[in-house]
């Protein structure tokens, strides 16, 4: 098994909301970040250079977060990604959020591959199943 992949985001003051947490909107945003960092990382480039340089998009067909203990400025947001499923069209990723070892979320999030130029959904190229498929864990 490799070692587990961290995207670690500084929450700020900004990204907090009244009650002095993290906006709930920006948890989202900080996972699709993090998911677009591991693609960057295990396939040699994120959503942007899949779509431009290889015809491959990757739409998000569902998310889904749930909420464990608040977000605060107060740590570091480490975001652990991985691929817990990969179907004939699709990938399903998973991110855990914790701070200072709290886990503060948890969420599914599933992409649809397609050929870019057409919006037609397709099959991972077989360059990108090799990459995840040794990544799959449930």
């Amino acid at each position: 098994m490799s070692e587990p992949f961290i995207h670690t985001v500084k929450v700020s003051w900004g990204d907090c909301d009244p009650a002095r947490i993290a906006y709930t909107g920006r948890i989202p945003n900080w996972c699709l970040d993090a998911i677009n960092a591991f693609l960057d990382h295990h396939i040699g480039g994120g959503w942007y250079f899949q779509e431009i340089d290889h015809d491959m998009g990757m739409p998000f067909v569902s998310m889904s977060l749930d909420f464990r203990a608040p977000v605060t400025p107060r740590h570091p947001l480490d975001c652990e990604v991985w691929p817990e499923r990969l179907g004939t069209t699709s990938v399903t990723f998973r991110v855990v959020g914790r701070q200072d070892g709290t886990l503060c979320f948890e969420g599914s999030f599933v992409e649809v591959f397609i050929q870019a130029s057409t919006f037609t959904k397709q099959p991972p190229p077989d360059r990108v199943r090799s990459l995840l498929e040794p990544l799959v864990r449930g």
